[in-house]
């Protein structure tokens, strides 16, 4: 089940009309349970088991580790969640990738390297990173395990993260989901709002984009530069308004539930280095990264070289959770690259602050990175690359809906640098806020493509 599926719309409906009926803790928390098992299960019930066997596993453990007196005891059960979720979630995203790998070494010694037809259980990397940061922060003692197998078991399962984040961790929620949810009309319309916006990123910009962007990127040899390059730009705001967008609607649901999610997007091409990119997009994963993996390897404490090398290994494992393929593997190595070069260049030599000039060259190297990110083979990405840097000629297509969506894109970007950020929130009691409205509706209605698109990052 999508956000953007009628069906969707119905359940919603169903369960905001239950939960508000209920007026006590445990029943609620119950529906809401029920009703994501039944929204993950939408897609195939048999994964149904992995989120069931992560959540009693981390529940067992955390207390486990608690209780336990001993530092190596409470080592030994984080070993247990971590062999756990990480055996789980490598076996289902990267045993094909690392046999298909080995495949030249495994027959150049005369065996025959099969490969299983497995099936990505959808939302795996998200919930798994959830549940595993309940784990370390209980070993930690930045927080104690819950009592409750039933918060525990909603705040692994809870439907409108569940499938592509963000990344909400256990202090942020299951503190909520002990108590009484702080519910208002007003709220309610804040969250229905920022739902309605995501909406319309995903199904009228980031929609409209993929349908010129999948073409190029099928034949890129067909193109000329200028195409390409329009098609590459095009991919940045797709993945961009269909993330964020599907974030948008992640959040805006939870709050007209009553509950609050971290924020994920905080309008990343206009970050002015790639380190302020990745304190814009993605924000969950990126604390993630830095607090789990990035921090432990010694982050910036061990002198120059390490640091480097702490940042590279952060971003390559960043980008091999994304997916099992090279291409994703360069790109972490790409922005990894990046970051600690521009590391590099501050410690060196003193910058002056060009704020436009910081963009621009971020934006291009962001832009060069979605190119590994969305090519399918390295193939591809050779063949898209050769068009946008030497122009080789080829077919001309400019669609007028696209180079519109781009448009949209530089300017809602632009404006949130001026005083129009303030209009662009919405408020309830803005006097433009229900025409807004209404005209976000009408054009969903009008100008939505047939038909639905499944969102970017459910293929991770």
């Amino acid at each position: 089940m999508q956000f953007t599926q009628i069906e969707f719309l119905i359940f919603l409906g169903l369960i905001l009309l239950a939960v508000w009926r209920c007026r006590t803790r445990v029943p609620r928390n119950l529906i809401l349970l029920a009703a994501s098992y039944y929204f993950y299960s939408y897609w195939d019930y048999r994964f149904c088991g992995l989120l069931l066997l992560s959540t009693a596993v981390d529940f067992f453990v955390a207390r486990r580790i608690s209780n336990a007196v001993a530092s190596r005891g409470k080592r030994a059960w984080l070993c247990v969640s971590l062999g756990v979720n990480l055996g789980v979630l490598g076996f289902f995203k990267y045993f094909n990738f690392f046999i298909e790998s080995a495949t030249p070494l495994i027959e150049s010694a005369g065996l025959n390297a099969g490969t299983l037809n497995i099936i990505l259980p959808v939302g795996i990397s998200f919930y798994t990173f959830q549940t595993l940061s309940y784990t370390i922060d209980v070993y930690r003692g930045k927080i104690r395990p819950t009592d409750s197998l039933l918060d525990f078991a909603l705040y692994v399962a809870f439907f409108p993260q569940l499938v592509a984040g963000p990344i909400v961790r256990a202090s942020e929620l299951l503190p909520q989901l002990s108590r009484r949810p702080n519910w208002s009309s007003r709220r309610f319309y804040g969250g229905f709002q920022l739902a309605l916006c995501g909406l319309v990123k995903k199904v009228l910009l980031a929609d409209r984009l993929g349908e010129v962007v999948d073409v190029v990127f099928a034949a890129p040899q067909l193109y000329g530069g200028l195409t390409v390059w329009l098609a590459v730009i095009g991919y940045a705001g797709q993945i961009y308004y269909d993330f964020s967008g599907y974030t948008d609607i992640a959040i805006g649901v939870a709050k007209m539930l009553g509950y609050r999610f971290p924020k994920n997007f905080r309008h990343p091409y206009l970050a002015t280095s790639v380190a302020d990119f990745w304190h814009r997009w993605h924000m969950t994963l990126s604390r993630w990264l830095r607090d789990y993996l990035y921090i432990p390897l010694g982050g910036s404490r061990c002198g120059g070289f390490r640091t480097n090398v702490n940042l590279i290994i952060t971003m390559v494992l960043g980008g091999l959770w994304h997916g099992a393929a090279w291409t994703f593997v360069l790109w972490g190595l790409w922005h990894g690259t990046a970051l600690v070069c521009e590391r590099e260049l501050r410690r060196r030599y003193e910058l002056r602050k060009a704020v436009w000039l910081g963009r621009l060259s971020t934006f291009l190297v962001v832009v060069f990175g979605w190119v590994l990110f969305r090519s399918t083979s390295l193939d591809q990405f050779a063949s898209i690359t050769r068009q946008m840097l030497f122009q080789s000629p080829g077919m001309d297509w400019y669609p007028p809906l696209a180079i519109a969506a781009i448009g949209i894109m530089v300017l809602e970007h632009a404006a949130w640098t001026t005083r129009m950020r303030i209009a662009m929130r919405l408020r309830a009691e803005r006097w433009y806020t229900p025409i807004v409205t209404t005209v976000m509706i009408w054009c969903l209605v009008l100008y939505a493509p047939r038909g639905f698109t499944p969102f970017v990052y459910f293929q991770f």
